[in-house]
């Protein structure tokens, strides 16, 4: 137990720094880019027509001067927050589903799957007859496990993110007896274990778009 609670003191740390490393990185390149693409758009805009107005009839004579790249900037200081969390956030679950399959699979993942798919079986179906069956059944319990209090919380991410990959397509949904828990269990750290080893590509090639949209506005008039 002991050595649980150290293992997963460490692996929160690990997944925490990784998180605010990519969120402060992304952030500040998006502030950055956001700064100089709003005076590159700006710097030709007559001030003694604009002096006097509020940001949005502002913002609105630099979309008419430069359309294209007012609608870039706003695309990236407006969306880019949203994806480099997205992208963040299955980084860091990526990163620590890997570490735990690598560690622990059998002492520790295998013996929470069924401490939790046990705990909430008695409000489910063990039998699944169809697709909708099994959907249905799966959204409960990732719910069920969601609301759970008494196990990690980041375990408890990593195996909602395992679950929500599982496919179903080699099932043979006609098979008589077939148990649904056992079944999605099985599924759940195959896919886990399919996952590989992370990398920050996805990131680091957003953040060059970010800044080949701002070289589009340096370098043309549009």
């Amino acid at each position: 137990m002991t050595e649980n609670i150290k293992y997963f003191s460490k692996l929160s740390l690990s997944g925490i720094i990784s998180f605010l490393k990519i969120n402060i990185l992304t952030t500040a390149s998006t502030v950055t880019i956001g700064i100089i693409g709003f005076i590159i758009l700006t710097k030709n805009i007559n001030a003694g027509n604009s002096g006097h107005v509020s940001a949005i009839p502002f913002l609105v004579m630099t979309f008419g001067a430069r359309p294209i790249g007012s609608i870039l900037w706003y695309i990236v200081i407006l969306g880019s927050p949203f994806l480099f969390f997205a992208l963040g956030n299955k980084y860091v679950l990526t990163k620590l589903a890997n570490r735990i399959i690598v560690d622990k699979s059998d002492t520790l993942l295998n013996p929470v799957l069924d401490k939790l798919f046990n705990k909430f079986k008695a409000n489910q179906s063990n039998t699944i007859k169809s697709a909708a069956d099994y959907s249905m059944n799966k959204l409960k319990l990732i719910e069920n496990i969601k609301k759970d209090k008494t196990e990690n919380k980041w375990l408890k991410r990593i195996i909602v993110f395992g679950m929500k990959k599982v496919k179903m397509d080699d099932v043979d949904f006609n098979k008589e007896g077939q148990n649904f828990h056992d079944i999605l269990k099985l599924k759940t750290i195959e896919t886990l274990k399919d996952i590989s080893e992370p990398d920050k590509t996805i990131i680091w090639i957003t953040l060059g778009v970010q800044w080949g949209v701002l070289l589009f506005i340096w370098l043309t008039k549009f």
